[in-house]
């Protein structure tokens, strides 16, 4: 046939056997573009209006009759990518998906990293079930052994004790330590230390530094060299800024022995532990109240051994609609947990009663109206030393800028006790009523204990420093709120004020705030000129709810000497709690049956978690 000689636009005729029909050339290509309609919809009213829209950019065509030329160069002109994705098929799709190939060391690598975060056994890769568990995610695996693991885990500390040492060469503040010691079940003594530093970004941070193993015995000198060993392995031993310990005396003979070895740790920068101090401030006025607690300690102790008891008291519960709890017992070296026993006596009181005077064993040990009236203001006297120990043993703990604010609380608290029991116990006249002195007296006895914790709080009270008002006056919250003091003016004029505008500074302070510094302040007229000391008071204390960390991260430009000066107090702790929670976590890596390995090995344990799961997690990425 000649090609020349066909006309483009004439008619062709099909037959299909059954019937004929007749397409035009250009419905032709309709036919072969019905894929155009996958971007473009018709109009509702398409059969009169001839008009569709595209689904990509909304634009609407006319088309003519059986024609979609326009809609295709649409599509090709502004569309070409989408169109070409629609038109990619599915063989197409599967060669543009990159090809994952499974990569055996980094899942040995992440296999570690699990062990060492969760506390897992070495020997877990050796066990057939955990095995099968593996082979069956991934058939190409290949597993070590406990020794590997063992060798993989000490390699892995040595490689990155450098990346940690870089780290902190790159903290911008000075550093605070909290350390305590701990023994564990195979006689094997350990040095906690644990860095606390405030980053470029004004976050608190809490790192394990090390986890050193002590021997001999716990004598100052002895912590002095660990603690040396850990900070000197990581080049901070010029950062030291304070130390927080709890209130062994083997700790003040530590600090003694720091300060005489190195030059840029202060002795007065030593704090103790507020924890600990409200345990023995508590401790002693418990001790009062020993002989009151002694019927109800036995009443539960005996009622806690016995399964039967603690069904009928389960019943009992379930009579008078009270939550079936079981009763606590308290330890004695922990005196939160008499506050606890007492609690959840008091709310099983009416339970606790039934059964006491149902069982022959029990009945000695009946609690009177007026016990449980005793335990009550036991319970309520407790709740406040209660709240601020929940508030320490957070994750976000408190620095040393809350510490006298909770000393004045508590202080007055034991205060108000004392003043609301004198005022119950006298009479109309002013002196004691008959009851007061005919009784010998169960008030008298619990007022005896709140004195004997107040004269302990006062005690080291009294033992707080300079450090501590420096860094209460650096909290936002706070500033002056509790002092009147130049400690603060005489560090801040030698250590990070500029030379020449110390004395101005100390002058006029000694002569305008010598009463009451922030009065005064916001009575200056704005027009003399003021430093930056200065400013800072003339500037609002801020409401509670603010974080004092971001008030300065806000306001360092405003206040540059001074927020160098609360990053590196602001820093530190007022508790060892994060010292001791190490404790908790080396119980579980080293238990009674996994209590062979080696100091090394749990110093790499222990610090490595520390550095996964905390602020170095990056480092192990």
């Amino acid at each position: 046939m000649n090609l020349e000689n066909i006309n483009i636009n004439q008619d062709i005729e099909i037959d299909d056997g059954m019937n004929k029909s007749i397409i035009s050339e250009e419905q032709e290509d309709i036919s072969k573009a019905s894929d155009v309609w996958k971007y473009f919809t018709k109009d509702i009213n398409y059969k009169q209006n001839k008009k569709a829209k595209c689904n990509h950019c909304g634009i609407t065509y006319t088309c003519t009759v059986g024609a979609t030329t326009n809609l295709k160069k649409h599509i090709k002109s502004k569309h070409s990518s989408s169109e070409k994705m629609q038109e990619m098929s599915i063989k197409d799709i599967l060669k543009a998906v990159p090809k994952w190939k499974y990569n055996n060391d980094e899942m040995l690598k992440c296999l570690v990293k699990w062990i060492i975060v969760n506390q897992h056994s070495f020997t877990i890769v050796e066990e057939s079930a955990f095995a099968d568990l593996i082979y069956a995610l991934q058939p190409d695996t290949k597993l070590i052994s406990a020794d590997t693991v063992k060798k993989k885990i000490m390699d892995l500390y040595e490689s990155n004790i450098n990346k940690v040492k870089e780290s902190f060469k790159n903290i911008i503040g000075k550093i605070s330590f909290t350390i305590d010691i701990w023994t564990s079940p195979s006689a094997k003594s350990f040095l906690s230390l644990t860095a606390h530093y405030i980053d470029d970004d004004w976050k608190l941070n809490n790192i394990l530094v090390d986890f050193i193993q002590i021997f001999g015995k716990h004598m100052g000198e002895n912590i002095k060299n660990a603690f040396m060993l850990g900070i000197n392995k990581l080049s901070i031993q010029n950062k030291i800024m304070g130390i927080t310990t709890d209130n062994a005396s083997n700790n003040l003979t530590f600090v003694d022995a720091l300060a005489k070895e190195n030059n840029s740790f202060q002795k007065d920068n030593h704090f103790r532990c507020f924890a600990h101090v409200i345990n023995l401030c508590v401790q002693d006025a418990l001790k009062e109240l020993d002989d009151k607690l002694s019927r109800l300690r036995t009443l539960l102790n005996k009622i806690h051994h016995s399964s039967q008891y603690q069904e009928k008291l389960s019943f009992n519960c379930e009579l008078r609609d009270i939550n079936n709890l079981k009763v606590v017992l308290d330890v004695s070296t922990r005196w939160n947990s008499t506050f606890d026993m007492i609690n959840r006596a008091l709310y099983l009181k009416e339970a606790l009663n039934s059964l006491a005077l149902s069982e022959k064993d029990l009945k000695n040990f009946i609690i009177t109206d007026d016990e449980w009236s005793e335990f009550e203001k036991v319970k309520l006297f407790l709740e406040k030393f209660k709240e601020i120990t929940v508030l320490m043993s957070g994750s976000l703990y408190p620095t040393l800028s809350m510490l006298i604010p909770l000393y004045n609380a508590l202080i007055d608290h034991t205060e108000d006790y004392i003043s609301k029991g004198k005022e119950e116990n006298e009479g109309e006249d002013g002196n004691e009523s008959e009851d007061e002195i005919g009784n010998d007296n169960e008030e008298s006895t619990i007022k005896k204990a709140v004195m004997n914790c107040q004269v302990k709080l006062l005690h080291y009270y009294n033992k707080t420093n300079g450090a501590y008002i420096i860094v209460t006056i650096l909290d936002s919250r706070l500033k002056m709120e509790y002092y009147n003091d130049e400690i603060f003016l005489n560090v801040y004029n030698t250590t990070y004020s500029n030379s020449n505008s110390s004395s101005t500074l100390s002058n006029s302070l000694n002569n305008e705030y010598k009463n009451s510094i922030t009065s005064k302040v916001f009575k200056r007229k704005r027009t003399q000129e003021i430093d930056e000391f200065q400013a800072y008071f003339l500037s609002p204390v801020c409401d509670e709810s603010v974080d004092p960390l971001q008030w300065w991260k806000i306001n360092q430009s405003q206040f540059p000497r001074l927020a160098k000066m609360a990053m590196d107090y602001l820093a530190i702790p007022f508790t060892s709690v994060p010292s001791e929670e190490c404790f908790s976590i080396s119980k579980n890596l080293i238990t009674d049956k996994r209590n062979k390995l080696a100091g090394k090995t749990i110093r790499s344990c222990m610090c490595l978690k520390s550095w996964i799961s905390g602020s170095l997690s990056d480092l192990f990425e």
